[in-house]
């Protein structure tokens, strides 16, 4: 784990890991085996785990950041009162998709448990892994 990266810094290599997964897996026969997938579904699991504290913060780093007045609104109006508002509802959507992502892990899981009892075919079956 390199701390020494910034939070955007390590916000895009995430993104960029999940954009490389997308792409090598575009073709089905990427995965070789079924314990493959179901790794590849626990790595997502344990993602998935760890976002809503990411969210948390990040809301948390901007409501901070306002209430030290670090923040500027771009565009005509940049009142305080507008810039309240616009943290404030950037706070809320955090909040939603913590709560979105909830409904994404309790799938994850159960997708996953079926998962971690499935292998791939042994090599001296004749019917691709049914014996």
């Amino acid at each position: 784990m390199d701390l020494d990266r910034t939070p955007p810094e390590i916000a895009r290599s995430a993104a960029e890991e999940i954009r490389a997964l997308n792409h090598v897996t575009i073709n089905a026969k990427a995965y070789e085996t079924a314990p493959a997938v179901s790794e590849v579904v626990s790595a997502l699991v344990n993602l998935i785990e760890r976002m809503p504290q990411a969210l948390q913060q990040a809301g948390a780093g901007l409501e901070a950041l306002h209430d030290r007045d670090q923040i500027r609104l771009a565009g005509a109006d940049s009142t305080s009162r507008a810039l309240a508002e616009a943290v404030a509802n950037v706070t809320v959507s955090l909040d939603y998709a913590r709560n979105d992502l909830e409904s994404v892990l309790r799938e994850l899981k159960a997708a996953a448990g079926p998962l971690d009892n499935m292998g791939g075919p042994w090599p001296d079956s004749d019917e691709g892994g049914r014996v």
